[in-house]
């Protein structure tokens, strides 16, 4: 089977770029997507929630991608509400790649991204949703209609541990071949007590190896509920604790919900994030 390789674009070249004098400008954070690639990378300094109880878990656990990297573009991290000519930051062609990552860019710009991934060889564009500013509701429709008119599958998790696809999929194949997407645990419990947690599938902020280490020793039960918030809130969780328009609610919550849900199944507890 041949390998995957991906290709991430975000907020992140420096200096930061402004054209006229308009007083509408939007900002911009290359934080998670730096994240997200030190998690692929595997960084040893990636999680520091542990502080100098540090055992480097999940440095022995997490493979490292680099070699699966086919590039990242860096586009500028503060531009206009409007930009006129998307080319101006958009500079030729892509590198060959087989799925695209588009993280926290101008919606501009983002909506040339599924042609310029389609001439790449790119089988898939994926545009997480961290902050409800990331991605407007027209914008998604675009990527949707142009995707699909390019053959292109179309993803736009939020959050982003929240993706999910067919297995058979090159998303799918994505999730799979780099275990990340919506987490999976595999949970082992022996006299109400968790003994092992295995990340069969991490967050992709890396967020899940920390989630297992801190589970095992706790009881199996309701408590492990807050015992995981806060372990999200320690990590911390890159998600957004603006209120989302669509959810109602902020994006952090949501990630909070995805795994009282993912423990919930895996445990059979009555407490759920439907009855929140």
């Amino acid at each position: 089977m041949v390998i995957i390789e991906l290709y991430v674009i975000s907020a992140g070249a420096a200096p930061a770029v402004k054209q006229g004098e308009s007083q509408y400008l939007l900002q911009f954070d290359k934080n998670y997507a730096l994240r997200f690639l030190a998690h692929l990378k595997n960084t040893d300094k990636l999680c520091t929630a542990c502080g100098e109880d540090c055992v480097k878990c999940r440095v022995k656990l997490v493979p490292d991608f680099s070699n699966r990297i086919a590039g990242h573009l860096q586009l500028p991290v503060l531009t206009n509400q409007f930009i006129d000519d998307p080319d101006d930051y958009l500079h030729g062609l892509l590198p060959v790649h087989d799925i695209t990552i588009a993280i926290n860019i101008h919606n501009d710009l983002l909506v040339e991204i599924p042609r310029l991934a389609a001439q790449a060889g790119s089988k898939a564009l994926i545009v997480p949703v961290e902050h409800p500013d990331w991605l407007g509701r027209w914008t998604k429709e675009e990527l949707e209609e142009a995707c699909k008119t390019m053959g292109l599958e179309f993803a736009a998790p939020k959050p982003f541990c929240n993706l999910t696809a067919d297995p058979d999929s090159y998303i799918g194949r994505f999730m799979n071949e780099f275990r990340i997407g919506r987490p999976i645990l595999d949970l082992t419990v022996e006299n109400g007590v968790i003994k092992k947690a295995d990340v069969v599938q991490s967050a992709p902020c890396g967020a899940t190896y920390y989630l297992a280490r801190i589970l095992e020793s706790r009881k199996a039960d309701e408590t492990i509920i807050q015992v995981a918030c806060k372990g999200l809130s320690s990590y911390p969780c890159t998600a957004s604790t603006k209120i989302d328009s669509e959810f109602k609610d902020s994006i952090t919550h949501a990630a909070n919900y995805i795994m009282i849900d993912i423990l919930n199944d895996r445990l059979g507890l009555s407490n759920t994030a439907a009855n929140r």
